[in-house]
């Protein structure tokens, strides 16, 4: 608290002037983040009073971002054993025993303090439900196997701050690589981040250091007040290894990151970026029982833009690829390593997916409302009370952001996949492969305009299906190359 704070600023101010000040080198550095959510967020609280998996709120009844959240989130930036060093011990079984054992401590604490990331503006905010269900290969719902979970829309802007204590400036790199990946759009945040969910862009990026070895900086942050917009400097970028990728700097940054033991996780991103046109109607349902209303509407955010999840382009994407090739079929090992297996009762059981699918936006479309009867193939009359409306949107554009993680895998493994993914790519395209509901009747077609896979860019409107096929696998296994 604000009085606590002041009461052991006193403390060290009293203990310095006695001593003649800190003769041990020490260095705060402190920066604050303002973030954009620029797709849903979900972060749950373990409560199911609204929906099976309730927003975590603060005491004011206000969505937020845990700073243990955020500290897992920046952990992953780097190496294990870096993340060791500067954040602490990883808490597993074996380590919370053996630190108990003989009263050893094998436990050590983080050198970085992680703030939640607070609401910039808690007036405008709105909190929305997803409805879910797991399906079969025939599109059947799973019996128990239907959820639902509460989202903040994107849109909102909220603000944390990172407190890095270091006894040179050199270990400073640590909280730069993080605010570089915050200006670089690289952190995501909550759950099903590997479906879209809690993408962020950085708004603004500050910072402010402090010598405690020096009496006038000394003096400054013991009345520093991170909260009060005059006691910071926003900058452009941070300086780090990720950003000066080549040359002399990266050279000179790169022997300081070996001598201070900062080590980046390993970087095997591929980037695929799609470009669609609709050619059908789309039906990703929302269910509404208001009065006037659609008893079935195309799943939309809360300011009205119709979207398709991240979560259905998984769905499809990976029911496409197991048919084209039996080693991504459910189940499979291969499957299995690039999509995630679910999880059990151990944590060794489960393993996290390594392809994230985008949410994608629908833009320029056209809403078309329209009423269905079922109707009995044998009477060729209607079934009574299959009478229902249902609003869908045509003639859209939309785009798909497919990040796949290769790091630690074989070259053979990666060729496979990147085969199995341009041909389901190739999929829809041709009609294929079709998302949503009611694609037995057309729904859920697109055709694909453009690709860009890490550094090639594939026309569809110029080659045929064998080129584009050739490129797009050739692009995907390059990429992987690349990194």
């Amino acid at each position: 608290t604000g009085s606590n704070r002041k009461n052991v600023r006193e403390i060290i101010r009293a203990r310095t002037e006695e001593k003649g000040g800190i003769k041990k080198e020490m260095i705060r550095k402190y920066y604050r983040i303002r973030f954009q959510l620029t797709s849903p967020l979900s972060v749950g609280c373990g409560k199911n009073q609204v929906t099976d998996s309730d927003m975590i709120l603060d005491s004011r009844g206000l969505p937020y971002v845990p700073g243990t959240s955020l500290a897992g989130v920046y952990r992953r930036i780097f190496s294990e054993q870096t993340a060791e060093t500067y954040f602490g011990t990883n808490l597993t079984e074996e380590r919370i025993r053996t630190s108990s054992e003989e009263g050893r401590n094998v436990l050590t604490e983080s050198r970085i303090a992680v703030y939640d990331a607070l609401m910039a503006s808690p007036k405008n905010y709105a909190l929305t439900k997803r409805d879910m269900v797991a399906l079969d290969e025939y599109k059947v719902a799973l019996p128990g196997a239907k959820f639902d979970f509460q989202i903040l829309e994107p849109g909102v802007e909220f603000v944390t701050y990172i407190e890095q204590t270091m006894e040179t400036a050199e270990e400073q790199y640590i909280a730069d690589e993080i605010a570089y990946a915050w200006q670089q759009g690289n952190i995501r945040l909550g759950a099903k981040t590997g479906k879209g969910f809690g993408a962020a862009k950085s708004a603004e990026i500050a910072q402010c250091s402090f010598d405690l070895g020096d009496k006038k900086d000394l003096e400054r942050w013991l009345s520093f007040d991170m909260y009060k917009e005059d006691q910071w400097s926003v900058i452009d970028a941070p300086v780090c290894l990720s950003r000066e990728k080549k040359g002399e700097a990266h050279e000179k940054l790169k022997q300081v990151y070996e001598k201070r033991g900062i080590h980046l996780r390993e970087d095997h991103l591929v980037r695929i970026r799609i470009r669609l046109k609709q050619a059908g109607g789309i039906s990703v349902r929302q269910y509404t029982t208001d009065v006037g209303e659609a008893d079935y509407m195309q799943m939309c955010r809360k300011d009205g833009v119709p979207v398709i999840p991240g979560t259905s382009w998984a769905g499809a994407f990976r029911a496409q690829m197991g048919r084209l090739n039996p080693d991504f079929a459910a189940g499979a090992a291969m499957s299995e390593l690039f999509f995630g297996k679910k999880k059990g009762k151990k944590a060794e059981e489960s393993s996290r997916t390594r392809i994230t699918f985008s949410e994608s936006e629908l833009k320029n479309e056209k809403w078309i409302t329209y009423t269905r009867n079922a109707i009995d193939r044998f009477t060729g009359g209607t079934v009574d009370g299959a009478l229902y409306t249902e609003k869908t949107c045509y003639g859209g554009t939309a785009q798909l952001v497919i990040l796949c993680d290769f790091g630690g895998l074989e070259e053979e493994k990666i060729e496979k996949f990147g085969k199995t993914l341009a041909g389901a790519v190739l999929d829809l395209h041709n009609g294929f492969l079709a998302v949503g509901g009611l694609t037995s009747v057309g729904h859920g077609l697109f055709r694909v305009t453009e690709v860009t896979a890490g550094q090639e860019t594939i026309s569809f409107q110029d080659e045929d299906d064998k080129e584009r096929y050739q490129k797009l696998w050739s692009a995907i296994a390059g990429g992987a190359k690349a990194c």
